[in-house]
């Protein structure tokens, strides 16, 4: 079988931008509300989210349309203590929340495999001149992070792309299938239906059928594997060890900034 990451898909720069956006649109949904400058979203750029869907033309593009539209009415109805309420609830003060946001969180009991996860997440990160914000501090395989990451890898790929530089260019997309493969891809889906599970209405609901619907789809365009859907979260001691060496560490936070 041939490597899924080697089959090259092609976006022009208006479908990378916009996909970009999307993945924008998780990392904002996906932060926690103290850290947002307004409880609300910019009209531009809910109006942008919304073009960007229908930019990508993606056969899930109705579905997707919807899920936003029934996000965006969502969080028109919630105050910014109810949502901040909500956040906390499933996602927890800490790592260890009913629905982590931390993909390390999720997969088989292995101690070792995850500084090695985390040594490879940071490596990605670095390769393309990045670093995490050391003001706010928050792991670097947070989903917000994450699709942060990815974001910036699209909008690096269509601005190569724009300056005729096709060997930038592929750089860019050969690393971030792979990183999609290897990390979001794999472990947002799962995340998604557990916080569905959990929070069955409201927000946290509309974030999780959003978020699942676009992840899926996704790597449906550069067909490459999503999932699988039921990943175990990981026993509670080796979260707790986790932790504790994350904290060493200090590895993380929600932004990330270019290295000067």
């Amino acid at each position: 079988m041939s490597d899924p990451i080697s089959t090259k898909i092609q976006f022009n720069v208006e479908q990378l931008l916009a996909r970009g956006r999307l993945y924008q649109a998780l990392a904002y949904f996906f932060r926690h509300p103290v850290f947002l400058e307004s409880q609300f979203p910019e009209e531009e750029k809910i109006v942008e989210w919304q073009e960007a869907i229908k930019i990508i033309q993606s056969p899930s593009e109705s579905q997707l349309k919807n899920y936003l539209k029934l996000l965006i009415e969502e969080l028109k109805n919630i105050d910014r203590e109810g949502w901040i309420r909500q956040y906390e609830q499933y996602f927890g003060h800490t790592a260890m929340g009913p629905v982590p946001l931390y993909e390390l969180e999720y997969g088989e009991e292995e101690s070792l495999r995850q500084p090695h996860q985390l040594a490879d997440i940071s490596a990605f990160y670095t390769a393309f001149g990045l670093r995490v914000n050391k003001k706010i501090y928050e792991r670097i395989d947070h989903a917000g992070i994450e699709c942060e990451f990815v974001q910036v890898l699209l909008f690096k790929e269509a601005y190569a792309l724009n300056q005729k530089q096709e060997e930038n260019a592929l750089t860019c997309q050969i690393a971030c299938r792979r990183f999609i493969c290897e990390h979001p891809g794999r472990w947002l889906p799962s995340f998604s239906l557990r916080l569905a599970r959990y929070a069955k209405e409201g927000l946290m609901k509309r974030i999780a059928d959003f978020a699942f619907a676009f992840v899926v789809q996704d790597c449906q365009l550069l067909e490459i594997p999503s999932g699988p859907y039921d990943i175990p979260l990981r026993p509670v001691q080796e979260r707790e060890e986790m932790s504790c060496l994350d904290c060493s560490s200090k590895a993380g936070c929600h932004d990330h900034e270019r290295r000067k």
